[in-house]
């Protein structure tokens, strides 16, 4: 429970800095044209519909046996053997609506013993106590009540644990009046087109995929507006000062409780703007970090919301919900093992920075690993390899900064070579949720692509996908840049499905020729940089 704890309270956020990207925007049609003519030679003495495998022969995970597999929590020792982790108990809150279900979130404890502990909750308030609420289990280790519409007053909610050491504990939760009906924020075309880009990054991950959850949305989008009235050092991005206008809770749980989301196993990130960017970037951007990309390739991920601001201190909000999955695999590796088309350079306009004084300069990209099922990793060793040599790169251990007790981090010293395969090597000890200790020893490759750019994949219909080329950290619009769309056919092949070029956003809209119920496609530039997603 602290592992969760500190993983998920160390929210962050990424800062765009508008004026400089409109420069470098400019600076981009200075060379957009040679990286066309290129694009022209791609295919140069292969048949038109048809490119031959990658050369580094590595392919999708879905394609090859999982490296990290199987995709089973009780497999991977996530599972405690009896009573030993606590349940993570709500602090007594302020909601100003009445929560339609109350609970207790639970990580490292199987479904099935869960159910035979004897769990029950009783709630005392103005108008007496309420006993006999019926249980409901969830599979992601959320154990709650159905609870009747409750009026404004105070509220004293008690869980019972029968067999466990602490029979019993206990939060208030104060229900206020509000002064005017509150309307909660409807989910729009970009909050979906937004879930779909974080859904495509999961999907080639074998990761579930995250909803909407109007709760977090109404904090997000609360948050949000605190910022364009208060700036971002009230006292900071994710923090709130009570008193100030707009005030909607002092920390991120904090708020998304007092919206309705279940449990405090939630986080939050985001990205100071003045005028929005399009979502698909949005998501773009937070991958292409270090610590932001941990909580959104979360295999733990459930829920998200959103919510917006534009003005000098504007921001782009993203609340998560977090739960304990049953089907975590060992490792999430990102690049993941087999991923071609990686960029070679990453510009850091992370924050918390995971270089020490390296803001706003140019290295290699991020490497970044979870081990859901481990409770903390101990003498971890982390490195990259081309061949034999050992590339130079900035650490981010465990349990340093905003990195959890069970995640790693690497940024290259430099930017990569392009066209080459690297190797990725994970060696120490672990302790698992189950209390085994084991070594680890894991090793995989990637290769990279031949530019810095990023694309990033939303398929927003059966027959539509909107794709975005970036550069990979600074976020700078790639324009008129030519893109493919590729599906993956058997035998290690790409069919061409369409082409086409970015517009001044960055962005293209692609179609494919014919649905398929569940296909491989992927999207490259002239470079050959490319993502992969399941549509």
């Amino acid at each position: 429970m602290r592992r969760w704890g500190r993983q998920l309270r160390e929210v962050s956020c990424i800062t765009l800095w508008a004026k400089p990207r409109k420069r470098q925007i400019l600076a981009h049609l200075a060379w957009a044209f040679p990286l066309i003519l290129a694009f022209m030679g791609l295919a140069s003495g292969i048949a038109p519909n048809t490119l031959t495998a990658p050369i580094s022969g590595y392919w999708p995970i879905h394609l090859v046996p999982s490296l990290f597999g199987p995709y089973s929590t009780l497999q991977n020792f996530g599972y405690e053997s009896g009573n030993q982790i606590s349940p993570i108990i709500p602090t007594s809150y302020t909601a100003w609506r009445s929560p339609r279900i109350l609970g207790v979130q639970f990580v490292g404890d199987a479904p099935t013993n869960l159910r035979a502990d004897r769990f029950s909750l009783s709630v005392t308030g103005p108008g007496g106590t309420i006993r006999g609420l019926a249980v409901h289990f969830s599979s992601t280790g959320f154990v709650g009540w159905s609870i009747p519409r409750l009026s404004p007053g105070t509220y004293h909610v008690t869980f019972h644990t029968p067999l466990f050491k602490q029979t019993q504990s206990s939060w208030t939760l104060t229900i206020l009046k509000p002064k005017t009906p509150w309307v909660s924020v409807q989910e729009t075309t970009n909050d979906r087109i937004s879930l779909d880009t974080i859904n495509a990054y999961r999907s080639v991950l074998e990761e579930p995929p995250v909803t909407w959850s109007t709760s977090l949305a109404d904090a997000a989008e609360t948050h949000a507006g605190y910022l364009k009235v208060n700036g971002y050092s009230a006292p900071s991005f994710h923090m709130e000062t009570q008193g100030r206008k707009g005030f909607s809770g002092r920390t991120p749980w904090a708020r998304d409780l007092r919206f309705g989301w279940r449990s405090v196993l939630d986080g939050e990130v985001g990205i100071e703007w003045a005028s929005p960017i399009p979502p698909v970037q949005v998501v773009q951007d937070l991958i292409d970090t270090v610590f932001h990309r941990l909580s959104l390739l979360s295999g733990n991920l459930l829920a998200s919301g959103e919510g917006t601001s534009v003005g000098k201190t504007g921001a782009v909000v993203m609340d998560l919900g977090f739960g304990y999955n049953p089907e975590l695999p060992l490792a999430i590796a990102y690049p993941r093992p087999g991923q071609s088309g990686v960029p070679i350079s990453w510009v850091d306009l992370e924050s918390p920075n995971p270089v020490p004084h390296g803001f706003g300069l140019r290295y290699g990209y991020p490497l970044t690993v979870d081990f859901p099922t481990i409770q903390h990793l101990k003498a971890v060793r982390f490195g990259l390899f081309l061949g034999h040599q050992t590339v130079p790169a900035y650490p981010v251990p465990p349990g340093v900064n905003s990195m959890s007790d069970n995640q790693i981090g690497m940024v290259p010293k430099r930017p990569l070579f392009p066209n080459t395969v690297y190797t990725v090597s994970v060696q120490g000890n672990a302790v698992f949720n189950s209390g085994a200790l084991k070594p680890i020893d894991l090793q995989w490759s990637f290769q990279t692509g031949g530019g810095s750019e990023s694309l990033a994949a939303a398929p927003v219909s059966s027959h539509k996908v909107l794709v975005s080329v970036v550069r990979a950290g600074g976020g700078n619009p790639m324009i008129d840049t030519a893109v493919r769309l590729y599906r993956v056919i058997a035998q290690g092949r790409l069919k061409l499905e369409a082409t086409g070029h970015t517009n001044r956003r960055g962005m293209w809209e692609a179609a494919r020729m014919s649905v398929r119920k569940h296909a491989l496609y992927e999207v490259s530039s002239a470079t050959g940089n490319s993502q992969q997603f399941w549509w």
